[in-house]
């Protein structure tokens, strides 16, 4: 689901979940939450066992 900056933030902040993928890559949430910071759009998909968080539209892009 896209989300703008701060609801990203605050969806991969309350987000249950402990194994993240970031463009691939694990990271933990504050890596995440880091990344997300230089898109103004994210998307942000739950699965079962991890969330997944893509940058769409970047900062300054």
């Amino acid at each position: 689901m896209e989300f703008n900056t701060p609801q990203a933030i605050r969806k991969i902040k309350l987000s249950p979940k402990s194994n993240i993928l970031v463009d691939g890559k694990h990271q933990c949430k504050l890596q995440a939450m880091s990344f997300a910071l230089k898109y103004h759009k994210i998307d942000v998909t739950e699965t079962l066992g991890e969330l997944t968080i893509k940058g769409i539209v970047p900062v300054g892009g």
